[in-house]
C-alpha cells in the first residue's frame, strides 16, 4: 500500500512531468516542422527564423540560421513546455494510458486552434500568416501524440506488469519480491521445462 502523498507534492510532480511531456512534444513537433521544411526545397531554419521574428522583426528571415533561428526555438520550447505544464495539472490525474493518449491529441488540437485564432494574432501575426498551415496542424497532432505517452510512463504499472523488489534493507530470497509470469512461462514449466 502506498502512503499517501501530500497535495502540493502531487501537483508538483504532474507540473514538472507535464512541462517534460510538452518539451519531448514540442521536439518532435520542431523536427516534423524542419523536415517539412526540407522536403518542400526550403531551408531548415524557416519555422524558427518565423518564430524568431517575434523578437528581431524583419532581420530574421535575411540569410539562414542565426541568433533569430535560436531564440525561435527558445521560444517553441517556452511554449510547448508551457502547454505541457497546463496539461500535466488538468490531466495527470488520469491513469488509464489510452485515455490520456486521447486527452493530448485533444489538447495538441485545442491549443493549435486557439494559438491560430488568439496568441499569435496578438503576439507575432506572421506566424500565421506564413506557417504552413496543414503541416502546422500535423505538427500539433503529432504534439499531443507525444504529451499523452510521455505523461502516461510515469504512472505506476498495473498490477500484472509490476514488479517490486524489497527495500535495501530486505536480502535476498526473502518476502517482498513479486515477479509476474508470463503465460509462456507457465508452460514451460507444466511441460518439465524450467
Amino acid at each position: 500500500m502506498e502512503p499517501p502523498r501530500d497535495l502540493r507534492t502531487d501537483a508538483l510532480l504532474r507540473l514538472t512531468g507535464g512541462i517534460e511531456a510538452g518539451v519531448v512534444g514540442g521536439a518532435a513537433m520542431l523536427a516534423l516542422l524542419m523536415c517539412g521544411s526540407l522536403v518542400d526545397g526550403r531551408g531548415w531554419w524557416e519555422i524558427p527564423n518565423l518564430l524568431g521574428s517575434t523578437f528581431y522583426g524583419q532581420r530574421a528571415f535575411r540569410g539562414g540560421p542565426a541568433m533569430a533561428t535560436l531564440s525561435g526555438a527558445a521560444l517553441h520550447f517556452t511554449i510547448s513546455g508551457g502547454v505541457g505544464a497546463a496539461f500535466g495539472l488538468i490531466c495527470g490525474g488520469i491513469r488509464q494510458r489510452k485515455r490520456l493518449l486521447f486527452c493530448g491529441i485533444l489538447a495538441a488540437l485545442l491549443w493549435h486552434y486557439i494559438s491560430q485564432a488568439w496568441f499569435w494574432t496578438r503576439v507575432n501575426p506572421r506566424v500565421p500568416a506564413y506557417a504552413p498551415q496543414p503541416l502546422l496542424m500535423l505538427s500539433h497532432l503529432m504534439f499531443g501524440a507525444c504529451l499523452g505517452p510521455t505523461m502516461g510512463r510515469t504512472l505506476p504499472k498495473p498490477e500484472g506488469e509490476a514488479k517490486r523488489f524489497p527495500d535495501q534493507g530486505e536480502g535476498p530470497g526473502e518476502e517482498g519480491i513479486e515477479v509476474s509470469k508470463s503465460p509462456r512461462m507457465d508452460r514451460m514449466e507444466t511441460d518439465g521445462i524450467e
